[in-house]
């Protein structure tokens, strides 16, 4: 058997020219992009169907929650509250790491709004020690004034669940999360029914 160059130039155009085993090499390849793109779709699909759930998990606990319903026990109503958020939220959002509340307002424009404070080095915002009006009653100043719970009949009550959705997928995180997660939030006003005018 010749083994000379000749010989060596004609096996390599052989080699050149074979295509077996072609496709499945770039489908080697192609495949872990391929994954990665398709498990990217799927987890951002998901984080927006979690997104989606929270906003209808907070309809129905408000829905629940203007009615009055448990108002005399309000460790039962917030228990219920809580219960369908769980419910409707289909055990995408772990409960034990979501932070869900519901704050009471006087009114919808104080919604988010700080406590008033008299402003005495006139800098434009709260010191320690400068006189303030305690409008949710807990003893000290708030950047926010909603008083904690799910409000009597006629009050404003808004509704709010965090959540932090761990990400799988490096890209992913790097696009619309951080640190390895996207925060997601949803929030409701509601007004509570009247059911005192109602009962008289």
């Amino acid at each position: 058997m010749r083994t000379g160059h000749g010989w060596f130039v004609r096996q390599l155009g052989r080699f050149a020219r074979c295509r077996d085993g072609a496709a499945a090499l770039e489908f080697a390849l192609v495949l872990p992009p391929l994954l990665l793109i398709l498990l990217g779709m799927f987890e951002v699909s998901m984080v927006m169907f979690t997104q989606a759930s929270m906003e209808g998990a907070l309809r129905e606990a408000a829905r629940y929650g203007v009615t009055g319903q448990n108002s005399t026990d309000p460790a039962a109503r917030e228990s219920q509250i809580l219960s369908l958020i769980d419910q409707y939220t289909l055990n995408l959002v772990d409960m034990t790491k979501a932070s869900i509340s519901y704050k009471v307002y006087n009114s919808f424009t104080s919604i988010g709004t700080p406590e008033p404070f008299g402003d005495s080095n006139g800098n434009g915002k709260y010191d320690a020690g400068e006189p303030y009006t305690d409008v949710n009653g807990n003893g000290h100043w708030d950047a926010d004034q909603g008083k904690n719970g799910a409000g009597d009949y006629a009050q404003v009550v808004q509704y709010t669940i965090d959540y932090d959705w761990p990400l799988m997928t490096p890209f992913i995180g790097a696009v619309m999360g951080t640190n390895g997660k996207v925060h997601l939030r949803a929030s409701m006003v509601v007004r509570n029914e009247p059911w005192n005018d109602v009962a008289s």
